[in-house]
């Protein structure tokens, strides 16, 4: 009998969950006092240095750069699709209709990628469970969507295909190269969202907040480097299921931090998210693509 292999592009898509809950916490902190646009431009703006601190002597030329372009145009789109449905949307509802996304991208990368991005059985088994498991974990939240619903499905189409293009970018791209260009486009794109917005130029943010949005832009850009890595290493479908496990790092950090006890829909449904990511992180049939040194 075949051993299950520890797949390392899924487990770094664990990691990536785990970085970018640690960011949204911050970014609950900041929104106290500034707006969504300013911690986009700020979140983006502190970034650039951060993510050229990983280029390492490589030089900033990418090489794939019609999919790089895409990415950064399909990533900009989910990022306003997101902040415009979290206007009226409830946060469970809104994390429902996000958790969509891995779906999405098992059924784009066949048709984008070719025939050898198809999930398997047991991914799409992964999959549908780990969907299962954030719906039995959320629902007692979910009031319906409206409006806001669709804009949310379109954050979840637009990050579903940027996803994609990083699949497709690990063929050509280090990851470091990729992350910084999507910086260096996102900063200029996020002041002129908050010169829609705000009508004006972003002001100095309060001094006690420097290092909340310092902690916001590591964990961005972290979060952002793993998970393009991560989709050098594995089939993209793969690599999405793992990013189910998000409920369950803001489950268990209200535990920790906020004293919140779990509740019944929050065990069943972290159960069935834990037995899906270790489906995708444990399978028989690795098929690593090759990285880009």
């Amino acid at each position: 009998m075949t051993r299950p292999v520890l797949r390392r592009g899924p487990l770094l898509m664990v990691l990536t969950t785990l970085a970018f809950t640690a960011m949204i916490g911050l970014v609950k902190v900041a929104r106290a006092e500034l707006s969504a646009a300013e911690v986009v431009f700020w979140r983006g703006f502190v970034g650039i240095p951060i993510a050229a601190l990983g280029l390492r002597g490589l030089r900033l030329a990418p090489a794939n750069r019609p999919v790089l372009a895409l990415r950064i145009g399909l990533g900009f789109c989910a990022m306003i699709c997101f902040f415009t449905a979290a206007k009226g949307l409830p946060l469970a509802d809104h994390a429902l209709y996000s958790k969509l996304h891995p779906l999405l991208v098992g059924i784009l990368a066949p048709l984008a990628l070719g025939a050898g991005e198809r999930p398997g059985s047991r991914t799409w088994g992964a999959l549908v469970f780990g969907l299962v498991g954030c719906g039995v974990l959320l629902g007692p939240e979910v009031q319906g969507g409206g409006l806001w619903g669709l804009w949310a499905l379109a954050a979840a189409a637009f990050s579903a295909g940027a996803h994609v293009c990083l699949r497709r970018l690990g063929e050509t791209d280090h990851p470091a190269v990729v992350v910084l260009c999507f910086q260096l486009a996102i900063a200029p794109l996020s002041l002129l969202l908050v010169l829609v917005q705000d009508g004006g130029l972003p002001g100095l943010p309060p001094v006690e907040l420097w290092p909340v949005l310092a902690g916001v832009a590591v964990f961005a850009v972290l979060g952002q480097t793993m998970m393009t890595r991560a989709y050098q290493l594995d089939r993209a479908a793969v690599v999405a299921g793992a990013a189910y496990t998000s409920p369950l790092w803001a489950g268990l950090a209200d535990a920790v931090f906020f004293e919140t006890l779990p509740s019944w829909t929050t065990l069943v449904g972290g159960m069935l998210i834990v037995g899906s990511g270790l489906a995708v992180i444990l399978q028989e049939d690795p098929e690593p693509a090759s990285p880009v040194r």
